[in-house]
């Protein structure tokens, strides 16, 4: 059975593999179809995998991913059923429960035709093929050539040698899913045999500049042409035509089903990137150093601390210590190999917390007066945000100011409500001893947050983003800091008990509770562009969710995640009723037709005045005429007059929703939101 999540490999050209059954030898042979019908094109869709189990494409039925890989629960504890690869292993053995098939090969054709202005200019096209026997046989021909050359390649460098550790939180998942034992296994035979090839070029010169300059071109292609590297089939995330994306995308060792694997002329644009050489003042040093126990002075420290356990960087960089080993060696002789794991500060819990204090209380100490630290921050969970607030207090230092600055800048990453900003943060020596009552706090953090947020919009590109909500809220966590953190202390909370405390499940810090203000009133400010902003501030929070929620899917957020954090921002906890999917990456809110009657009258949203716009518009679409909307408006809205501006508002954005190409559902309900607001503008009594 070949297993994928999805058939597609390129939808703006309804490309897709098609499983044809062979039931004489048991098994599917796949077919690539050009310019697939509708029908094709859905089924391609599905995938037989699906929510972690095997689907059959004829019968439905489904099996446990689990259970196939043979993993069994034996005291208690998981035993993990597949066989483990061996160092000498490229490709999977004939009993080993999953196989690796090639199933699609593309290829790029390179020719010259006339342009708009009638220029001779040269063009590609892309060509997708089922796969030959030609090419199975050239497979294995890369196989043979790998194997002459791997005991060879492995002793010098060229590949990895190393084992994986065992018992990372990202480490394990390779070995448990797939048997990947060592870093090698996560290339395929033709991805070790190109970048072997290149990265056997630096063995070949002395100069350390030049080396390190191949060895950290190895690693950049490494990270795009792996067995983890994902294959981007739909428009929606920039891929229509079929693309291939990091191993990285994710900061985790992800196995997929299907991968793609680049060709000697696509990868070779990876080793062809041109990298940016920087001048170090030649009295400078670079060296490996743990932080709790620096005892230099300077005037400014700049740190991009470990993320709670965001990201497992510790485990994560041995995927390119890998291939940088035997270099390594060569140009920095003194250096340690290893990723000094033991020194990571990794997790969430007190060690993490009193870590963490520790660093930064040596830095304040090694820092003179009126000296300044600057450090990065990205996180989207605010209980991680009140414990770094209570860290740099613990540490003796304020947030005297704080920037969001746009990082990802690729047009790629704009898309959706991802965050797209780092938080510069700037702390000072906190030397006053001012104290500040707990009822205090709330509005001066409101005076803060509301600043910061101007700031930003004042900046922001109005055509092109460069941030999302998700962005405002970090902004918000970092103004709440700067008024937490400039005070000495907090009549009646102990901040270090605070941050040391174990916490029951769902209990929140003092801190805790102040961010969530902060971002509640993030939230509140925010207005969804267009809307006018005295009828926005005269909406209930659910309604306020829900028009912000069609923002979100209108700058094509699709996760789960981001309405959760958007609900949780607005302190609304009952909305997935809300939910006209909840698949995951395919999360909307209904439309007006899609809710017909239900959750309509009662409290909260149901009673709202957003509600029954919406049912409105649903009489509107169903019975062909505007004017059966008007009159349940009339009928059911408590002071319809009073309310008759903020209907029609409400009614113009909806409007705004038309002829958005990923918001086909929208079509409908937002022409009849049009013919709605006129009839109501011309309605009277």
């Amino acid at each position: 059975m070949p297993l994928a999540p999805s058939w597609v490999i390129a939808e703006k050209n309804n490309i897709c593999a098609v499983l044809k059954p062979d039931h004489a030898n048991k098994r599917y042979d796949i077919e690539v179809i050009v310019n697939a019908d509708k029908e094709t094109f859905a089924k391609a869709k599905k995938g037989t995998v699906q929510k972690g189990r095997m689907v059959c494409p004829e019968t439905g039925e489904t099996f446990s991913i689990p259970e196939i890989r043979g993993d069994k629960k034996i005291d208690g504890k998981t035993v993990y059923g597949l066989r483990l690869w061996e160092n000498e292993d490229l490709v999977p053995r004939p009993h080993d429960v999953f196989q690796e098939r090639l199933y699609c090969v593309r290829w790029v054709e390179t020719y010259n035709d006339f342009n708009a202005k009638g220029e001779l200019v040269e063009k590609t096209r892309r060509h997708y093929y089922t796969v030959t026997q030609e090419d199975l046989q050239r497979e294995l021909q890369v196989i043979e050539l790998l194997k002459e050359r791997f005991s060879d390649w492995q002793a010098k460098g060229y590949i990895p040698s190393r084992k994986i550790e065992r018992g990372g939180d990202k480490t394990e998942e390779p070995i448990r899913t797939r048997g990947w034992s060592c870093w090698h296994h996560l290339f395929t035979p033709r991805q070790l045999l190109t970048l072997g090839l290149y990265h056997s070029f630096a063995k070949q010169i002395t100069d350390c500049d030049e080396i390190i300059r191949i060895s950290l071109l190895t690693g950049f292609a490494a990270n795009w042409n792996s067995r983890l590297s994902i294959w981007i089939s739909n428009i929606q995330t920039g891929g229509g035509v079929g693309k291939i994306g990091q191993t990285f995308s994710n900061q985790a060792l992800n196995t997929l089903y299907n991968y793609p694997a680049r060709g000697i002329t696509l990868a070779d644009v990876q080793f062809n990137q041109e990298l940016r050489v920087a001048t170090i003042n030649p009295n400078s040093t670079i060296t490996p150093y743990d932080a709790r126990s620096i005892e230099c002075k300077q005037d400014l420290w700049i740190t991009d601390p470990p993320y709670a356990d965001a990201v497992n960087y510790h485990e994560l960089s041995d995927f390119f210590l890998a291939w940088y080993e035997q270099d390594l060696k060569r140009v920095f002789p003194s250096w340690p190999l290893d990723g000094r794991k033991g020194l990571a500060v990794t997790g969430n819990g007190a060690d993490f917390k009193q870590s963490m204090v520790e660093i930064y209380r040596n830095l304040n100490k090694n820092m003179p007066d009126n000296g300044l630290q600057m450090v990065q921050f990205t996180h989207q969970d605010p209980a991680v945000w009140a414990d770094l607030g209570m860290i740099l207090w613990a540490a003796g230092l304020h947030v005297s100011s704080a920037w969001t600055i746009a990082t990802e800048t690729s047009s790629g990453l704009k898309k959706g409500n991802y965050v797209q900003g780092t938080v510069l943060l700037v702390l000072r020596k906190r030397i006053n001893h001012e104290e500040v009552f707990p009822d205090e706090l709330p509005s001066l953090i409101e005076d803060e947050v509301r600043a910061q947020l101007d700031d930003m919009l004042a900046l922001d590109d109005k055509e092109l983003p460069n941030f999302g909500d998700t962005d405002y809220q970090l902004a918000a966590y970092a103004a709440a800091l700067r008024v937490m953190t400039q005070y000495a202390s907090i009549e009646g909370i102990n901040i270090e008990n605070e941050l040391y405390r174990e916490k029951q499940k769902n209990q929140k810090s003092a801190f805790e509770k102040l961010i969530d203000q902060a971002v509640e009133i993030a939230c509140n400010h925010l207005i969804p562009t267009g809307f006018d902003e005295f009828q926005w501030k005269g909406l209930a929070a659910s309604e306020r969710l829900y028009l912000k929620g069609l923002e979100l899917e209108k700058h094509g957020e699709l996760r789960a995640g981001a309405y959760q954090e958007l609900a949780k921002g607005f302190g609304v906890r009952e909305y997935t009723f809300m939910f006209a999917s909840t698949k995951a990456n395919e999360v909307r809110f209904k439309t007006g037709t899609e809710f017909k009657r239900s959750n309509l009258g009662g409290d909260n949203f149901a009673g709202s005045l957003m509600r029954h716009v919406l049912f409105a518009l649903h009489e509107t679409v169903t019975k062909e005429n505007a004017k059966e909307g008007v009159n349940y408006l009339v009928a059911e809205v408590t002071d319809y007059w009073g309310n008759r501006k903020k209907i029609i508002e409400i009614l113009r954005y909806l409007n705004r929703l038309a002829h958005t190409d990923h918001m086909p559902h929208w079509e409908v309900d937002a022409e009849a939101a049009q013919t709605l607001a006129g009839a109501i503008e011309n309605y009277n009594a």
